[in-house]
């Protein structure tokens, strides 16, 4: 999987010797020609910097308290041997706990191209009139605002006598999807997916994709976006392979 936004180690040692001043010219020319010629190249080191300027300045307002301290308690002092001063401990911790944290987020490209690729489906025009369907429709008019458990709670009202409505599967899947609820969602997916004939099958393969790929199951949501017939399905398989 290729994420754009993860940092290779590589790249974050490139980085920091440029902002510690530890590249010779010819280095530093090179390293600021590649990144006018690299969007991506710049975007990383750009996040990296201002992190690095964060630590910086957390480890500084340690050192800085840490002086202060000293000297409002002198008596605390030690006077055998040679200690590590408290303050560069404590930098240093500040410093890991920043950067720990920091890839920690780097290393979940699952739900950074859940987040790329995930926008509700925008549902279907609500002009419900004289329409026969106005409990639907009525439900339709919650979910275009937003509000997901209260079309949910109407859908499966619906659904206890229609559950082999195509149409009512898989916007009950998109309203749970929408909701958080990734496993009722998928459960719902799959009553679309397995039919054929269903006029949403596409649509509920490339959101149930999404669904496992939420769950951090990068080989279920392969499965499912094979089964949906969109160019967007295919990007976003192409990058979950590489």
């Amino acid at each position: 999987m290729n994420d754009s936004s993860y940092i290779s180690q590589e790249h974050q040692e490139t980085f920091e010797r440029y902002l510690m001043d530890q590249m010779d010219d010819r280095e530093r020319s090179q390293f600021l020609e590649n990144l006018e010629q690299d969007a991506q190249l710049m975007q990383q080191f750009n996040e990296f910097k201002a992190l690095f300027h964060s630590v910086e300045e957390a480890a500084l307002r340690e050192e800085l308290e840490s002086f202060h301290s000293e000297l409002e308690s002198p008596s605390k002092k030690t006077t055998k041997g040679r200690t590590f001063p408290i303050y560069k401990i404590a930098a240093v911790i500040t410093v890991l706990v920043v950067m720990g944290l920091w890839l920690l987020y780097q290393k979940d490209p699952s739900e950074k191209l859940y987040q790329e690729y995930f926008t509700a489906d925008p549902g279907l025009p609500t002009v419900m009139g004289n329409s026969s369907n106005y409990a639907f429709y009525e439900a339709m008019v919650d979910y275009k605002q937003g509000h997901y458990k209260t079309a949910i709670s109407k859908w499966e009202q619906l659904w206890a006598q229609k559950k082999d409505n195509d149409t009512l599967n898989y916007f009950l899947g998109s309203a749970y999807l929408a909701d958080g609820e990734t496993t009722r969602a998928i459960s719902f997916f799959d009553l679309v997916v397995e039919n054929e004939q269903a006029s949403f099958k596409n649509e509920a393969a490339f959101y149930q994709g999404l669904a496992h790929l939420k769950n951090g199951d990068t080989q279920a949501a392969l499965k499912s976006l094979k089964k949906a017939q969109d160019e967007k399905s295919r990007e976003l398989i192409k990058k979950l392979k590489d």
